[in-house]
């Protein structure tokens, strides 16, 4: 599926709550192809339920997140590892 170029992550509008307490809040994050990133904070701010959303552990509450400009919200982490 991969073009060559673009963007191969994208977290568009992701929120995840549990019960009352929304441990992230409408998360936007792009990884463009080739580049390397991280992700930091402090504890507590939700950087271990964002990465749960993308790899498929958790399902985001809103928004949506493509894998090499494939929505792969939602979808269980066995799906997700088979597309790279």
């Amino acid at each position: 599926m991969s073009n060559g170029n673009g963007n191969l992550l994208v977290a568009d509008k992701v929120r995840k709550e549990f019960g009352g307490l929304v441990a992230t809040d409408d998360v936007d994050f792009t990884i463009p192809r080739g580049e390397v990133v991280s992700l930091i904070g402090p504890n507590g701010a939700g950087k271990t339920t964002f990465f749960n959303m993308l790899t498929g552990v958790y399902r985001p509450t809103s928004g949506r997140i493509l894998f090499d400009g494939e929505d792969v919200t939602g979808m269980p982490p066995h799906a997700i590892t088979e597309r790279g």
